[in-house]
């Protein structure tokens, strides 16, 4: 008969041989895993230095190429539109820094801009008292608030290339359908057109825009910042027009004069543009 005393002992001496057997083999293991944590320390470690030297060779390569672009600007385009003058054309809420590149691009190309127009928004054209005005300026008693919208369109275009009643520019201003900057008092070569002129109805204000230039043949340029999303000059590209993408950078300026100097195409480096810049 065994002793009790004896089977205890036993049982203490399995539960000790497995603790004894777990402590090292959790030691082990955690030395294994510690030595894998450093090896993957390390590697990523090298990785980041990699990466690091990659990147700052790219930085410089980019600064490089920015200072040739600024610098290489003036060759290009000096005395590319000696004495021609274009208007800008767009939205109310305008996009003061790309205004300033076209018109700099523009002046420095040796040409001008008399004139930047802004054109309101569709909630301006819902307005009772602006429709019943309107409808009176262009005698179309009835008419809706789209087809005054494109009645002044068609307005603006017929100044811009005819310059035969530019009285009426400030009386759409005075209604509050446009915002005038300098004057227009002669035909312009050309309009660009900073878009989008209204976010979340292209359909209704760029695309009826570009129809007005359309049917009468006039030059225009549809053209957009940065910031902005591809699918405005794919819009563009599709009713027809010339287009330059990123206008806010030196390539973007460039395009845009060669485009007005007798080039025009598709430009940038979206998703619409088929060139950086003309060919050669």
């Amino acid at each position: 008969m065994i002793d009790m005393r004896y089977h205890v002992i036993s049982l203490v001496a399995v539960f000790l041989a497995l603790g004894i057997g777990i402590l090292l083999g959790t030691t082990l293991v955690e030395r294994g895993l510690v030595a894998e944590q450093k090896a993957q320390i390390s590697s990523l470690r090298k990785t980041f230095d990699e990466l690091k030297d990659a990147n700052g060779t790219l930085r410089n390569q980019l600064d490089a190429y920015s200072r040739y672009a600024d610098e290489s600007r003036p060759y290009m385009i000096t005395n590319m539109l000696p004495g021609k003058p274009f208007a800008i054309l767009t939205s109310k809420k305008l996009d003061e820094n790309a205004v300033a590149r076209i018109t700099d691009g523009i002046v420095a190309a040796g040409g001008s801009v008399p004139a930047i127009i802004t054109i309101a928004g569709s909630d301006v054209f819902n307005n009772q008292a602006v429709v019943a005005n309107l409808q009176t300026l262009f005698q179309m008693p009835g008419a809706s608030a789209q087809d005054l919208k494109q009645r002044v369109f068609s307005e603006l275009v017929n100044q811009l290339t005819t310059a035969s009643n530019t009285g009426i520019l400030a009386t759409l201003q005075k209604i509050g359908v446009i915002g005038i900057r300098g004057s227009l008092t002669a035909p312009v070569s050309a309009t660009v057109m900073l878009g989008p002129i209204e976010t979340g109805s292209l359909d209704k204000s760029d695309v009826s825009m570009i129809k007005a230039f359309v049917a009468t043949q006039a030059p225009v340029i549809g053209v957009t910042a940065s910031s902005v999303e591809n699918s405005v000059t794919l819009l563009y590209k599709k009713q027809g027009i010339a287009t330059v993408d990123h206008v806010d950078t030196v390539p973007g300026e460039v395009a845009l004069d060669m485009s007005l100097a007798g080039k025009p195409g598709n430009y940038g480096t979206g998703s619409a543009a088929n060139r950086l810049l003309p060919p050669p």
